[in-house]
């Protein structure tokens, strides 16, 4: 009787021992379904179906599986299978159960975990995920993936406090994975019309699904939280009430922004964390009132723009930098306006500031401004022959002041992403 799996030796028709079935065909009467029968809204009918689509695509269970680090599944010759309603002795029942084998006549084990999901409002509990984590250890599983409408930075990064020891709690949102998968059609990654089409059918599925969402609402602590912190000098530190309300909203909209400007362009958008996300935005709040977050667009560091929110001013900018190294100031800015004109809109919202050497800049002008005076062959308005003869840098921002918009629950929501979404097809589509 199998007690507990061994990776890269443990035969997979043997791992329905460590489930209390009497055959290895019981195991495969419980493998999870992409239309399952009954309702299918449930938090298991939907957990099942989107177990059996990462099973029947494989660049989606490519895509997802890769990004946390289980490199093996691209390995030759690999074998993905996943399952529902599995269970101890004790009657601890994850959601789901991913197993990926190596070989065809006799499939070794080499990978497992445990997944566990909510739909809805619906949070993910601590003590039902620590009792899965002691099931997953007895039986060698060390990984459990969770799912929730909840966003975190990264799938490394956990709504649950990890557990002790060797074992890794991995985290996707359905906003995510929806978004995953369309992206995979848009950008030619799938090759089969069949696997297209189940793509296409489970993000359907999503988008119809009255249970699974986009973060939508900052909560109803976020007017309080902003009209106090508004009320904040520079030097006065935020209160850790304040904190946690106004961190646990926004690090979930920020990571929403890029998988909204991701559905919505033709680019990857992600979001860059490069240290503990939570200790930044306390740091940030406590010293200037802001929040910054830094995007990157398909994996380019070159093409990286900020959202930076201020909870003193209730305004939202949206900026980058860009170098252009041909020329001189003149010869640059023109190929700088060149860039913008032609599909920039909103021109008298855009503001371009010209950084010489030492970063000495004067008063940023107007991208309306600047096409006027390259029209009429005009001098630039933001050159400055006394502090050199070359940009440096230029930086093109936007930014817009909320008012009463800012401290509204959803009006914060769809006044940041409008901004956001401008400014990537106004501005980034064209450097």
């Amino acid at each position: 009787m199998l007690k507990k799996v061994n990776f890269g030796s443990t035969s997979f028709y043997d791992i329905h021992e460590l489930f209390g079935l009497d055959e290895h065909e019981d195991l495969e009467q419980r493998s999870s379904r992409l239309f399952p029968l009954g309702k299918s809204e449930s938090e298991t009918s939907t957990t099942s179906i989107f177990l059996a689509t990462m099973s029947a695509v494989k660049e989606y269970r490519e895509e997802l599986l890769s990004t946390i680090g289980i490199k093996k599944i691209t390995n030759k010759n690999v074998q993905l299978h996943t399952y529902t309603e599995l269970s101890n002795d004790d009657g601890d029942r994850p959601d789901g159960v991913i197993v990926i084998t190596s070989g065809k006549n006799n499939p070794i084990v080499e990978w497992m975990c445990f997944v566990e999901s909510k739909v809805g409002n619906q949070v993910l509990e601590q003590t039902q995920v620590d009792r899965y984590v002691k099931f997953a250890r007895d039986i060698g599983i060390t990984s459990i993936i969770t799912i929730s409408n909840q966003l975190e930075t990264t799938p490394f990064d956990s709504p649950l406090q990890a557990p002790r020891g060797k074992f890794e709690l991995f985290h996707w949102s359905w906003a995510y994975l929806k978004v995953m998968a369309t992206r995979l059609i848009r950008t030619d990654s799938i090759e089969d019309e069949d696997h297209i089409y189940i793509l296409n059918e489970f993000r359907r599925y999503c988008d119809t699904h009255p249970y699974l969402s986009h973060y939508e609402n900052m909560g109803k602590e976020w007017k309080d939280a902003v009209n106090k912190i508004q009320d904040l000098s520079s030097d006065q530190k935020v209160d850790n009430a304040l904190l946690n309300s106004i961190i646990d909203s926004y690090k979930q909209e920020e990571k929403d922004i890029s998988l909204q400007l991701t559905d919505k362009t033709k680019h990857y958008i992600e979001l860059v964390s490069k240290n503990d996300r939570v200790e930044e935005m306390i740091k940030s709040l406590n010293t200037n009132k802001t929040i910054t977050s830094e995007y990157t667009i398909n994996h380019d560091k070159s093409k990286t723009f900020y959202i930076r929110v201020n909870f003193h001013q209730q305004s939202v900018e949206c900026f980058t930098n860009i170098q252009i190294d041909k020329g001189k100031a003149h010869a640059q800015t023109t190929a700088l306006v060149k860039m913008l004109e032609d599909e920039s809109g909103t021109t008298d919202l855009i503001a371009v500031t010209a950084y010489y050497p030492r970063n000495k800049c004067i008063e940023p002008a107007y991208l309306s401004k600047l096409i006027e005076e390259k029209d009429k062959a005009l001098q630039y308005s933001i050159i400055n022959k006394e502090l050199g003869d070359t940009i440096k840098t230029f930086e093109i921002k936007t930014k817009d002041l909320l008012g009463r918009n800012f401290q509204g629950s959803k009006n914060f929501i769809t006044n940041l992403e409008e901004y956001a979404l401008r400014f990537v097809t106004q501005v980034m589509n064209n450097l």
